[in-house]
């Protein structure tokens, strides 16, 4: 073990003896008494070591001490059983952390001494349960020497036995403890050329001697029950035993055939036991078990098929099943694979099982199988590299079509209780088989689109699942050849809803196909769009259909397999018009340039590297020569592009910005410098036209909304090339942010700042500003004056990225632009806030690091004024010079920058640095100043919280006297701030110590704090009481009380018209099933769209009012009832609608009262109708009393808008 290991269980072990420590005031006994018994051993131990020191092996000593006190060594007699629980749980704290060497050497004494408290048939659960925790590490200590030793009378085999013989024992805590400890015991064998543990025979020998007895034993009625928790709990075992993955092999066979003799039981709860103990078998099993075997316990199993409606074991049947065969292909896993088309057809009639829990567990299995049984080594294509011969190839092919007949059945009106379910198990095989499942799958895919062409399908999502997974998988081509769109035929049903789900799932397609199909498609709907009313319901769907085809286009474009073909000059011709003429298709098209880079980037890089698959259909070299292909038209791309990002509204082109950003990233250098120059040119020429225009006062409406000035144009072009250009451009780079920055052009100054900040992203760039660093400097510190107010976000920005390259000989740039970052603190601005918040820590950071602040480079300073060492000292000095500047802004700024700092480096300045500041800040609390007061007041809370006790402690008195001062002032929060720092002093020191020092014309606000505080307490007491009163509802309903259920529980309104059902008989999971007809046409159950019609909700019919039987005659006749007779007749007619019916509801049901208990209305109460008199509408409503408005507070005041606190405001 390491020393970095070591002292993490140092501190692990450490903070578990701290946690009982504090529960030395406990209320409950057995607590306080292990709190009380360490600190005697600490107090032991403390008095034996002068140094002081308490080791783990220390406090194993003396809890085996302890224990070996409470228990008579001779008798093995439990002399105080509550000292020996104690002893044997701090053991089982303690033993993990002491030196296995230790352990190993020291085995016999340890057991002996532990023994009796597991052997003692008189010793108590809590006792047996640690002592077992204590033999459990003390028995993963040992090696495989200690284990084979047989000669001594103690070895770690019988402590094994011991555990084995409690993993049995009737008492629950004691039988789970122990089986976890078998479990963890043989889970971690000792180092040997065994796989297996030493005592995994003993384990196995021990279960099925048990196990034999009990099945030769016939139980008699009363000993029946007992006789199965024998068995119940011996099956336990035996799950504990195999989940460790070291059952004997020779012993599988053995445990198989008394697992299959229990499993003919008739005790439903022995056969679901025995189904565990085979999972646990599947999952321990390994290629060295027999083949013959494995397949033989899996035909037993298949032979064992429960009924399909056996509520109880099919489920737990159809689990074994998903985990042998799973088991079985990592074994075999050719066999296995030709082996599921024939566990698929005994799962089958699983499906139409009336039970939903059967048949979801049906589908899940099969999910399992398939996506876990078949590897997706045996899907690839034949290569002389992957081992898949042509053999293999054809005999998986053969298991995929007896697949694909067995799905289709599946698809059969018969099985319409599991439609859903079956539709993710389609799901399952197109995500698993890919291309595989072409053609042998088309045709349940066929029989699902008909399926979905009708609207009254229940399943549309699920449908559409199954489609959107075929599209992945099998190419949008293939799809839609089985169910084509028929947008264009009137005599077919046409499928519009295609287009979403080719949108969402095409990927790795041909981009041909995009052109030969949808292109046309678009053209053929836009002409008929010219001949009608673009106003009208045709225009408006065919350009609907128009735009949702125009979304494919990013998604064709998404990595297509035909780039260099059909990516041709053509095509991005007709794109490039498009960009130009058609605004609403900048963005899809824009999308689509950006990812036909970037996806053919991501995958040359290796992003798809591990998906085999789809390496064989495209290779990492065809998505290389890709980019390259791309490379070669980045240069015309771009050109369109800039002209299009020009002819754009600044608010609505950054993804025209994005586009070009992935175009330059794969541009030649020679075509970024030819690019770089031309848009410099135009960069000038933008400039010096915009100054003649502005000297000549010829100020045109350059700035109308939507339209930006040219030179900031031509500069976010800049600014994007900046991290791309080649060296030979750098110095025209630099040349452009030195005469742009100091612009009187806001926008230009903020692009000229971004340029630094771009250069920051790339390694390339990154040089070019260590190379440029000292001019760059001198720039920023020269232009600090002439900053516009909205380019200091940038500039700050500029700022963070130049410190983080900044030569530790250049520290006299943090002074120099020092004053301008603690004032930016002050900024309206939250990100300027922040970022000069960042930027002050980086400079500390720096100033820790050390090195020498040349101050006669800082501006007004001499050349004669000598360096000075950096350091987090000289730091500070810098920072609390503003304090004695003369504007209270300047004041205040230093004050919030030095709270700031004390947080951030708390840790690291010296303790009589931290002493000066805090004196010196606190005394601006007796300035009449109230912006300097509240960044005082916020610097008296980080001292208060963060800064040592010793610091604090001592200046309390003057702290609190100058601090309330400002307790009695009620505008700026400065009461509420005042009394906030005073109760978290109160929680750090203790009420009597701030009262102590608390001055005596302030102790009101003292007291109203203690009261507080108290009432507090007592009222979440009160409350704590009455949740735990309404907590014995042990109801499963979601809602509080039937009242809730009743008005807010959803209902069907469909279900009025049905007689209520209270056969409590029903079979479990059983629904209705609805046919519904057409044109009162009756279904035809063999038609394949049978199941379509099929709904497990009732149908309602639209429209028309529905007749009831009252309004006959006798002889037939429809009878119309007078209007005002039956408005006399009816008793709801002053219910106008089922909102009021709601309302009325309400008014007459019980209100919540105090502590949410509810009553009901009574008196005048009962009849008042939110105000409103229901006798007489004249009369005006009485309003009600304590009422709040919506939008107020108390009494219908507007309330006030929770504001936003600052940027590290509060630290």
């Amino acid at each position: 073990m390491s020393a970095e290991d070591k002292d993490l269980d140092l501190i692990d072990f450490e903070f578990k003896l701290q946690k009982i420590r504090t529960q030395i005031t406990s209320k409950l006994e057995n607590q306080k008494h292990l709190a009380l018994i360490l600190s005697a051993v600490e107090e032991n131990i403390s008095d034996q070591n002068s140094n002081g020191q308490k080791s783990p092996v220390a406090y194993f000593v003396s809890f085996l001490s302890l224990l070996e006190q409470s228990i008579n060594v001779q008798t093995d007699e439990i002399l105080d059983p509550a000292l020996a629980a104690s002893s044997a749980y701090f053991l089982d704290l303690t033993l993990p952390f002491i030196p296995k060497s230790l352990l190993k050497s020291k085995f016999p004494e340890i057991l002996t001494k532990l023994a009796p408290a597991i052997t003692n048939t008189e010793a108590e659960a809590p006792l047996i349960r640690s002592a077992i925790g204590a033999l459990e590490t003390l028995l993963i200590a040992q090696d495989l020497n200690s284990w084979n030793n047989s000669s001594l009378n103690i070895n770690p085999k019988r402590g094994l036995g011991g555990l084995l013989e409690y993993s049995l024992d009737p008492r629950p805590k004691v039988r789970k403890r122990a089986q976890e400890a078998v479990h963890k015991i043989l889970a971690n064998p000792p180092p040997g050329p065994a796989r297996e543990h030493v005592g995994s025979g003993l384990a196995s020998d021990l279960s099925i001697k048990t196990i034999v007895e009990l099945l030769s034993n016939k139980p008699n009625q009363k000993t029946n029950k007992e006789h199965s928790a024998k068995l119940i709990h011996t099956l336990q075992l035996i799950s504990a035993i195999t989940s460790a993955n070291t059952w004997p092999a020779s012993k599988i066979e053995t445990l198989c055939d008394l697992l299959l003799e229990i499993s003919k039981t008739n005790d439903q709860y022995l056969v679901s036991a025995a189904f565990g103990g085979f999972e646990g078998l599947f999952n321990s099993m390994t290629n060295e078990i027999d083949n013959d075997k494995f397949t033989k316990v899996l035909n037993i199993i298949f032979d064992l098929k429960p009924s399909v409606n056996d509520s109880h074991l099919a489920a737990a049947w159809i689990a074994v099943v998903a985990k042998g065969v799973t088991a079985y292909s990592k074994i075999e896993p050719l066999e296995a694979i030709k082996k599921i088309p024939n566990v698929l057809k005994i799962l089958q009639p699983f499906f139409a099982s009336e039970i939903s829990d059967i048949y979801i567990s049906a589908s899940q299995c099969v999910i399992s199988i398939i996506t876990e049984g078949i590897p997706d080594k045996f899907l690839l294509l034949p290569t002389n590299d992957n081992g898949i011969t042509g053999e293999i190839y054809e005999e998986v092919d053969e298991v995929i079509t007896e697949l694909s007949e067995i799905i289709t059945d599946l698809l059969a009106v018969k099985y319409t209780n599991a439609t859903k379910e079956i539709l993710e198990v389609v799901v399952s095989i197109f995500a698993k088989l890919r291309s595989r499942s072409n053609p042998d799958f088309l045709k349940p895919l066929e029989i699902i689109g008909e399926w979905r062409t009708n609207e009254d399908f229940e399943f549309k999502n699920e449908a559409e699942s199954v489609i959107g997974t075929a599209i992945t998988e099998l190419g949008p081509e293939v799809v839609l050849n089985v169910l084509p769109l028929n947008l264009l035929d009137a005599n077919k049903s046409g499928r519009a809803w295609l287009l979403p789900l080719l949108r969402d799932n095409v990927r790795f397609a041909r981009l041909g196909f995009f052109k030969q199909e949808f292109l046309p498609l678009i053209e053929t709907f836009s002409s008929k769009i010219e001949s009608l009313d673009k106003n009208s319901v045709h225009s408006k769907i065919f350009q609907t259909i128009i735009d949702q085809t125009w979304s494919l286009l990013p998604h064709f474009a998404d990595l297509p397999n035909d780039l260099t073909k059909s990516f041709n000059d053509e095509f991005a011709q007709n794109l490039a018009q498009l960009l130009y003429t058609k605004v609403e298709l900048r963005v899809n098209i824009c999308h689509a340039l950006r990812l036909l880079v970037e996806s053919n980037v991501a995958f040359a890089n290796g992003a798809l590297v591990d998906d085999e698959f789809l390496s064989q259909q495209f290779s990492i070299k065809e998505a290389q020569s890709n980019v390259e292909y791309l490379s070669s038209k980045s240069s015309n791309l771009l050109a369109v592009l800039f002209n299009v990002f020009s002819q754009t509204a600044p608010e609505s082109r950054n993804f025209v910005l994005e586009t070009i950003d992935t175009y330059l990233s794969i541009s030649t250098p020679e075509d970024l410098q030819n690019t770089f120059n031309k848009v410099s040119v135009l960069l000038k020429d933008a400039l010096d036209n915009e100054a003649k225009e502005q000297a000549n006062n010829n100020k045109q409406q350059q700035n109308q909304k939507g339209v930006s000035k040219l030179s900031a144009t031509m500069m976010d072009l800049v600014v994007a090339m900046a991290k791309y250009v080649p060296e030979s451009s750098y110095n025209a780079l630099f040349t452009i942010f030195n005469q742009t920055v100091s612009s009187e052009d806001p926008l230009l100054q903020k692009r000229a700042y971004r340029i630094i900040s771009k250069l920051i992203e790339t390694p390339t760039g990154q040089n070019a500003l260590v190379k440029f660093i000292e001019s760059i400097e001198k720039v920023i510190i020269e232009s600090t004056q002439s900053v516009h107010l909205s380019a200091r976000a940038s500039r700050l920005s500029a700022i963070s990225t130049i410190l983080t390259i900044l030569p530790s000989n250049d520290l006299y740039f943090i002074p120099a632009i020092l004053s301008e970052i603690i004032l930016s603190t002050k900024d309206q601005n939250e990100k300027t806030r922040e970022l000069s918040y960042n930027i002050l820590i980086e400079m500390g950071k720096l100033m820790h690091k050390g090195g020498v602040v040349q101050n006669s480079k800082i501006p007004g300073f001499g050349d004669d004024v000598p360096d000075a060492e950096a350091n987090l000292t000289e730091y500070f000095t810098m920072v609390s010079a503003g304090l004695a500047g003369s504007a209270a802004h300047m004041i205040s700024a230093t004050i919030t920058a030095v709270s700031c700092l004390i947080f951030e480096f708390k840790d690291v300045v010296e303790t009589e640095l931290l002493v000066e500041i805090s004196s010196t800040v606190e005394l601006f609390l007796t300035s009449n100043n109230r912006e300097i007061a509240k960044s005082t007041i916020g610097f008296v809370k980080v001292a208060a919280i963060s800064l040592p006790e010793e610091l604090v402690k001592p200046n309390l008195k003057n702290l609190l006297e100058h601090l309330l001062r400002w307790s009695h002032e009620h505008t700026g929060h400065f009461k509420s701030k005042v009394k906030h720092i005073v109760e978290r002093l109160i929680r750090r020191f203790g009420f009597e110590t701030i009262e102590e020092n608390f001055p005596e014309e302030d102790k009101k606000l003292l007291t109203n704090i203690r009261k507080t505080k108290a009432r507090a307490k007592r009222r979440a007491a009160e409350e704590g009481e009455e949740d735990d009163e309404e907590g014995t509802n042990n109801g499963k309903s979601k809602f509080s009380n039937a009242y809730d259920e009743v008005l807010y529980d959803s209902e069907d309104d469909s279900g009025d018209d049905e007689p209520t059902n209270n056969n409590n008989n029903n079979r479990k999971g059983k629904g209705n099933q609805y046919i519904m007809e057409a044109n009162e046409e009756p279904l035809d159950l063999l038609d394949r769209q049978a199941l379509s019609h099929i709904s497990s909700s009732k149908p309602t019919k639209k429209g028309g009012r529905k007749i009831n039987a009252s309004e006959f005659e006798k002889d037939g006749r429809l009878h119309f009832s007078d209007k005002n007779s039956a408005n006399d007749e009816d008793p709801l007619k002053s219910i106008t609608s089922g909102i009021n019916a709601y309302v009325e509801a309400v008014k007459s049901g019980p209100v919540k009262g105090q502590k949410n208990k509810f009553k009901f209305k009574r008196g005048a109460k009962a009849n008042d109708d939110d105000g409103e008199d229901d006798g007489n509408d004249d009369e005006l409503a009485k309003p009600k009393r304590q009422e709040r408005s919506k939008i107020g507070g108390k009494g219908g005041r507007i309330g006030k808008p929770k504001q936003k606190l600052k940027a590290r405001k509060k630290l």
